[in-house]
Formats: C-alpha cells, structure tokens, sequence
C-alpha cells in the first residue's frame, strides 16, 4: 500500500553466520563479494574481508536472516520478501570457520564494526544490528555477564543504531537467552 515504509535509505547489519550474497534474493552475486543488496562487511569470526558462508559447507542461518530482514519480493513458495525489502545489508560473519558458533569476542567485534562503519554509504547508513545468536539462559538483568558486550551495545545505541537480539533460539519457556 501506498505510504508503507519499506527499509529504503538504511542498512541493516546482519551479525551471524554469514550472507550467500549469491542468493537470488539478496543481489543475486557480487563481483568480487559484494552486490546491490549486500554493500559491505567483514568476518570477525575469522578476522577477514569475506563475510559470506563457506557454498558448500558454511552454516546458511545468516542468510535465512538476512532474507527474513531485508530480503527482496518474491512469491516463490511461502517466501513473499524481508520485512524491509528496500533495505540495504551489510554480512557481519561473527562465526568461527564453516560452523555455527561465535565467541563473545567475535560478536562485540562484529558490533563495533557495525558502528565504526555506520556511515561508509551516507545515502544507506547502518540503522539496525541484528543478532540471532546467544548463548546461556537469564532470567534477572545479565548486563553483569558480558560486561564488553554491554558496552558494545551501549556504543550502538548511542550512535543511533536499533538493536535486534534473538531472545529465544534455544526455547528457554522461564527465561530469556543473552544478549538479548
């Protein structure tokens, strides 16, 4: 409908396992890595410049991430788009070599490059740092448990940056998973 916001003007940074940035829906490739949808990142997980999931073994969660964010229209199968399809990403590959698991050290890394790179395309400005990884399970305030990560988000949020962080991946029913 006409007056809908769909994400144009801003960058949302997907902080997981990587982005296929061959996926049809988000660029659909990139000479070298990146493309039109997928304008920028790096690997904290591993400490280089390619943020995507190894094609062949790489874990695919930050590419489903990314689709659910910002993914473009589409009708194949159930799929119909991202939440903000106008939207432009960026890969934080926060994970370790082609598995599933981040360190506390890699996540508050990818964070950090989130807002030091905020502003690297000013017509697309990272808005959003979304995080669907966690670990441990708390049912009081955890600001005490990491206490680096909660400056990192202490750091996003006052270079005006919205922070998603899955809160229940590990289907806690009494409690909420860190760091959300």
């Amino acid at each position: 409908p006409s007056g809908t916001y769909d994400g144009s003007g801003m960058s949302i940074a997907i902080c997981d396992s990587g982005i296929d940035t061959a996926h049809p829906r988000l660029g659909g490739g990139g000479s070298p890595i990146f493309n039109d949808k997928v304008i920028g990142g790096y690997d904290t997980g591993d400490d280089d410049a390619d943020p995507r999931p190894n094609s062949a073994t790489g874990h695919p969660h930050g590419t489903a991430c990314a689709g659910i964010a910002a993914g473009d229209l589409g009708d194949a199968g159930d799929y119909i788009g991202g939440v903000a399809p106008g939207a432009k990403l960026y890969a934080i590959k926060i994970s370790q070599g082609t598995g599933g698991s981040a360190s506390d050290s890699s996540m508050i890394a990818g964070w950090e490059w989130a807002i030091t790179h905020q502003h690297d395309d000013p017509a697309n400005p990272i808005l959003i740092i979304s995080t669907s990884f966690g670990g441990d399970n708390f049912a009081t305030p955890c600001d005490a448990a990491v206490p680096a990560m909660t400056t990192a988000a202490a750091n996003a949020v006052a270079a005006g940056i919205t922070l998603f962080a899955s809160s229940g991946n590990d289907g806690y029913c009494s409690s909420m998973g860190w760091p959300a």
